[in-house]
C-alpha cells in the first residue's frame, strides 16, 4: 500500500489528480439526473413515468428488478431506464447534456471538491474525470471545466448516430483498468490523487499518494479509515 502525502502538501504536488463526479463533485446520481432531464425536454410523459416506476424505491418493478440483480447480477435497473434513450440522436443528447451541467448541476456544487478543482487549476497537475456516468454528460463537464482528461461509460450509437438504449463501454467496476489505460506511459511511476465518495473505488484510493474522500454521513468514515485519507464531509 502506498503511503498518503501529508495532507498539509499542496494538490499539485500529485502528477495526476482523479476525481469522482457523482456525490463527489455534485449532489446527484447523473446518470439518472440526465435521464429526468431528457425526458423533462423532450415531454415525454409516459417515458417519464416509466422512469420513475423503474427508479423508484416503493415500486414494485424497481423491488423486483433488484431482487433479480441479487440472482443473476448486473444492473438491470440501470439498463431498463437507459432503454429510455432509445431514437434519440447524439447530437441531441451530447446538446441536453451541456445543457444539464449548464442548467441543472451549478445549484448541487460540493464545495470543498470545486475548491480543489480551483487549486489545480494553478498547477501543471493533470486532472482526469473518472465516472461511470454517461458520455453527454461527462464530456460537456470536462469540457466545462477547461478542457480536461476523462474516462466514463459510453452509450452506443449506431451508424446513424442514434441511440440503441445499450452501453457500448460500462464503467462500472471497471475504473481503475481503464485509467491505466489511460496513464499508460514509459518513465516513472505517476504520482496519483483521488477524490471519490465511492466505495467501490476503495483499490482506487489505495493506490493514490493523496487521497480525498467525501462522505455525506459519519458512519460512511469507517469504511475508510484504513487508508488515512482527508475526509470531505458533505452532509446534506
Amino acid at each position: 500500500m502506498s503511503t498518503p502525502l501529508s495532507a498539509a502538501k499542496p494538490v499539485g504536488e500529485a502528477d495526476v489528480f482523479v476525481f469522482d463526479v457523482c456525490d463527489t463533485l455534485f449532489y446527484s446520481n447523473t446518470t439518472f439526473d440526465f435521464l429526468r432531464f431528457v425526458l423533462a425536454q423532450r415531454a415525454s410523459g409516459s417515458k417519464q413515468l416509466a422512469l420513475k416506476l423503474l427508479s423508484a424505491k416503493w415500486s414494485p418493478l424497481f423491488v423486483g428488478l433488484v431482487a433479480w440483480q441479487k440472482v443473476a447480477g448486473g444492473d438491470p435497473v440501470k439498463a431498463g431506464a437507459l432503454r429510455l434513450l432509445t431514437g434519440i440522436s447524439r447530437d441531441e443528447l451530447y446538446e441536453l447534456g451541456r445543457r444539464f451541467v449548464a442548467e441543472f448541476l451549478p445549484a448541487r456544487r460540493i464545495a470543498r471538491t470545486h475548491e480543489l478543482l480551483a487549486e489545480l487549476a494553478q498547477t501543471s497537475t493533470r486532472v482526469v474525470l473518472l465516472s461511470a456516468s454517461l458520455d453527454p454528460v461527462i464530456a460537456a463537464l470536462a469540457t466545462a471545466l477547461g478542457s480536461i482528461d476523462f474516462v466514463s461509460s459510453r452509450l452506443e450509437y449506431d451508424a446513424q448516430g442514434i441511440c440503441t438504449g445499450r452501453l457500448q463501454q460500462e464503467l462500472t467496476g471497471q475504473k481503475q483498468a481503464a485509467l491505466q489505460t489511460l496513464l499508460a506511459s514509459p518513465g516513472e511511476p505517476l504520482r496519483l490523487a483521488v477524490a471519490t465518495d465511492n466505495f467501490t473505488d476503495h483499490g482506487l484510493v489505495s493506490q493514490a499518494q493523496v487521497r480525498y474522500v467525501v462522505v455525506h454521513d459519519a458512519a460512511a468514515k469507517k469504511f475508510w479509515q484504513g487508508l488515512n485519507p482527508e475526509f470531505i464531509e458533505a452532509y446534506h
